[in-house]
C-alpha cells in the first residue's frame, strides 16, 4: 500500500507513526507481544528434526475459550491440545507482572439470562463460575469480589469533557432505546437459539436497518460505531442488524440490574477455571500446528515445538479446529474456502503500570470518543479488585480497520512514539501528566482479534460443508458473533458432532 493511500484512511494513531523523527526514549520498559514471529516458524521448522511422534483420539488445535471448552468436555478422553501462543487463552489472554494480574484481551462478562444455552450454563456452574439465583431467573456470578459497584461502571469522555453516557442525549435516543427493549428476549445465546423470523436480521447492517424506522444524526451514529466496535470490531453501518440488536437486546437491561463480572486478569479467569480441570501433560503452548494430512487411519497433524525447535508429528482419529481459520489456508487448505470471506478486527491492547495510585475518582470502563477513531478507551484496575494502595495499571484498547493490518507492523518499530501519543490521550482524561509514574508498558498486538459479523455472516455453520466428517470447527470466526459464551457452545457442539 502506497504511504499517501494509507494516510487517507488510516486512524491517526497508526498515520502518525509514519512521521519521520527520531524517537526519545522513556525511564520505562515496553514489551512487544505478538504471536508473528512464532508463526513465521511455519518456513524455518523444514530443517528442524522430528522428534517423537505420538498418537491420540482427539486432537485440539487452539487453546482459546472454544478450545479449552472442547477440552472440558473431553477431559475424561484421549486428547491433545496444541496452543501456538506462550499462554492460553487467544483474545482473552492475559498475564502477571510482579504479581499484578494483566487482561490483554476480552475483559468481562455480564449474568445469564435463564433462557440461555443449558449447556453452556451447567459447564459455567460445574466450573463453579455461577449459579442459579430463582429470583432473578438468571446465573449470577459466585466470586462476587470482581463485581464492578454500579457506580464505578463507566465514565464517557467525548473529545473535551465528559458526559453520562457513550450515547448522547439527543432526540432519536429514547426511541432507539425503545426499539431494543422490543427485541429482550428474543436476542439469546448461543446465537444458534435464534428463531428463524429473527435471522433476516443478519442480511442488512445495523444502520440501514434503523434508518428504516428512525433518523439517525451524525453524533447518534458516532456513539452506535463506538458501541458496535467495542463488542464487534466495526461500525454500525458494516455490522449487521442482528449483531447491533443482540448487543443492547441480549440480556433484560431495561429491566432489572444485570452483573458486570471483571476480574482483573480479564477473561482468561475463565481459562484458569477450565484449565485446573484438565490433565495439564495433555495441554501444551507454544506449539505450531503446521500441518494436517488425512491418511487411512485419520489424520497425521505435524506439530512444531517452538521452544526446542523440533517436530512431533501426532495420528488422530479426530480433530476440532478451534484457531483462527483464515491459517486453513496453509493448515489445511481443502476447507480454507469455507471461512475465505470471513473479516477480523485487528486490536492492540496497551497495559500501563504505574508505579503509584493518585488520587482520582475511578470507573471501570473509561470510553474515549475522540478524532482518532481507533481509540476505544481504557479498563482502570482502580475500579476493580483488588484495588492496590500503590499500583494501577490502565489497560488500554485499539480497534483498527482490517485494511491497516498490514501497517500495525509500525508500531512495534516505533512502539515509543506510539507509546507517547497514548499517553497523550491519558493525560487529557486525567488533567495531568502521567508519564513519570509508568513503570512499565505491555503491547499485545492481535492482527485477527475477532470476525466481524458483516451482514451474511452470521449462522454460515462451516461444519455443515466441511469436507471431513472426523475434522470439525469451534470458535466464533464460524459464523456466530465474538462473544464469550459463544465461543464455549461452540466447543461444547464440536465435540457433539465428532461423537
Amino acid at each position: 500500500m502506497k504511504r499517501r493511500d494509507f494516510i487517507q484512511f488510516s486512524s491517526l494513531s497508526l498515520a502518525a507513526l509514519l512521521v519521520e523523527g527520531c524517537e526519545v526514549s522513556n525511564d520505562f520498559d515496553i514489551e512487544f507481544k505478538n504471536d508473528m514471529s512464532i508463526g513465521h516458524l511455519a518456513f524455518e521448522s523444514r530443517q528442524f528434526p522430528i522428534s517423537k511422534k505420538l498418537t491420540t483420539e482427539y486432537l485440539i488445535v487452539g487453546g482459546g475459550i472454544a478450545g479449552m471448552s472442547a477440552a472440558y468436555k473431553l477431559k475424561d478422553k484421549e486428547f491433545l491440545l496444541f496452543e501456538l501462543s506462550d499462554s492460553l487463552g487467544g483474545s482473552s489472554s492475559g498475564s502477571i507482572h510482579s504479581k499484578i494480574p494483566l487482561c490483554h484481551g476480552a475483559h468481562y462478562d455480564l449474568s445469564y439470562p435463564s433462557y440461555y444455552g443449558k449447556e453452556t450454563l451447567k459447564m459455567l456452574e460445574e466450573l463453579d463460575i455461577v449459579d442459579y439465583e430463582s429470583f432473578s431467573d438468571s446465573w449470577k456470578f459466585v466470586d462476587k469480589q470482581y463485581l464492578i459497584p454500579k457506580n464505578k461502571e463507566s465514565q464517557t469522555f467525548a473529545y473535551d469533557g465528559f458526559r453520562k453516557d457513550v450515547l448522547p442525549e439527543v432526540t432519536e435516543k429514547a426511541p432507539f432505546l425503545e426499539l431494543m427493549q422490543s427485541y429482550v428476549g428474543k436476542m439469546p445465546m448461543p446465537t444458534r437459539l435464534i428463531h428463524e423470523d429473527y435471522k433476516k436480521l443478519s442480511d442488512i447492517s445495523f444502520l440501514s436497518w434503523l434508518q428504516e424506522k428512525i433518523a439517525i444524526s451524525h453524533e447518534f451514529l458516532e456513539g452506535l460505531d463506538y458501541h458496535m466496535k467495542d463488542d464487534f470490531g466495526a461500525g454500525a453501518n458494516t455490522v449487521s442488524a442482528l449483531a447491533g440488536i443482540h448487543y443492547f437486546a441480549c440480556r433484560p437491561y431495561f429491566t432489572q440490574p444485570v452483573e458486570l463480572f471483571s476480574p482483573p486478569e480479564g477473561n482468561v479467569y475463565f481459562i484458569h477455571k477450565i484449565h485446573d480441570k484438565l490433565p495439564k501433560d495433555k495441554v501444551a503452548t507454544s506449539h505450531l500446528v503446521k500441518m494436517i494430512k488425512e491418511n487411512n487411519r485419520g489424520f497425521e497433524v505435524e506439530v512444531v515445538d517452538a521452544i526446542k525447535k523440533e517436530i512431533t508429528k501426532v495420528n488422530c482419529t479426530k480433530i476440532i479446529y478451534a484457531g483462527h481459520k483464515h491459517t486453513l489456508k496453509y493448515i489445511f487448505p481443502s476447507d480454507y474456502h469455507l471461512f475465505q470471506k470471513t473479516e477480523y478486527a485487528p486490536w492492540v491492547v496497551v497495559n500501563f503500570i504505574f508505579n503509584t495510585s493518585w488520587k482520582s475518582s475511578a470507573f471501570w470502563q473509561n470510553e474515549i470518543i475522540s478524532k482518532d477513531n481507533a481509540l476505544l478507551g481504557f479498563v482502570d484496575s482502580k475500579a476493580q479488585y483488588p484495588a492496590s494502595e500503590d499500583k494501577r495499571v490502565l489497560t488500554v484498547y485499539y480497534c483498527f480497520l482490517p485494511e491497516e493490518r498490514e501497517m500495525m507492523s509500525l508500531i512495534e518499530k516505533r512502539k515509543q512514539t506510539f507509546i507517547d501519543q497514548t499517553l497523550t490521550h491519558l493525560d487529557k482524561y486525567f488533567g495531568r501528566s502521567l508519564k513519570n509514574q509508568v513503570e512499565k508498558v505491555i503491547i499485545k498486538q492481535m492482527g485477527h482479534a475477532m470476525p466481524i459479523p458483516k451482514p451474511g455472516y452470521l449462522f454460515k455453520d462451516g461444519n455443515e460443508l466441511r469436507s471431513n466428517p472426523n475434522l470439525v470447527y469451534a470458535g466464533v470466526d464460524n459464523g456466530r458473533l465474538p462473544l464469550l459464551f459463544e465461543a464455549l457452545d461452540s466447543g461444547i457442539e464440536a465435540v457433539k458432532l465428532l461423537n
